[in-house]
């Protein structure tokens, strides 16, 4: 499989929510690696003294992850909109071409 774009995103959490937002933040990568035949790799990382926490997952095309959250059950997975909204206070996110890099050992 070879990658040609990775999701990647930058939250923080409300006072008192950086678990929360670990466990939501979790959710979707792990949902579409399950379900979808197109992820190549992903990670979820937690930094508790930045209050942040960083998301990327690469693919072998952008479509994987559209078609994916455009389906019902992609949607249910993505989460709860008020849910996110009481849990996040910041979000960044990034759609990358990968150019460079190493997956796998």
């Amino acid at each position: 499989m070879q990658p040609t774009y990775t999701f990647m995103s930058r939250s923080t959490a409300k006072p008192g929510r950086f678990d929360d937002l670990v466990r939501i933040a979790s959710a979707p990568p792990a949902a579409i690696d399950r379900d979808t035949d197109g992820v190549v790799a992903y990670q979820v990382s937690a930094d508790r003294e930045r209050n942040s926490v960083v998301v990327w997952i690469t693919m072998t095309e952008k479509k994987t992850m559209d078609d994916y959250l455009a389906s019902p059950k992609g949607a249910a997975e993505h989460g709860d909109a008020d849910e996110m909204e009481a849990i996040i206070e910041t979000f960044e996110m990034f759609d990358l071409t990968p150019v460079a890099g190493r997956l796998a050992g």
